[in-house]
């Protein structure tokens, strides 16, 4: 949504041991027909580096990756040479 002008940090938990952990779970969503772009204001140039998709398209490709892996990459526009 930010055209990447804000990159998301990847992070890890670690637990001590000692202390119990505990953890919650939110689940969050816009309708499965809801198309993903970036925000207007914050385009570079007016072109998005992205290519729209919608969020059943980014659920369903996102299913079939690891934590690490890049879940925007399928979506980034192929700079021209």
């Amino acid at each position: 949504m930010t055209n990447g002008r804000f990159k998301s940090v990847r992070h890890r938990v670690l637990a001590n041991g000692i202390n119990p952990r505990l953890s919650m779970i939110y689940f969050g969503g816009p309708p499965l027909s809801e198309k993903i772009a970036p925000l207007p204001s914050l385009m570079k140039g007016n072109e998005s580096l992205y290519k729209e998709f919608t969020w059943f398209e980014y659920k369903n490709f996102t299913y079939g990756t690891r934590l690490a892996d890049n879940r925007l990459g399928n979506y980034e526009r192929i700079a021209a040479s």
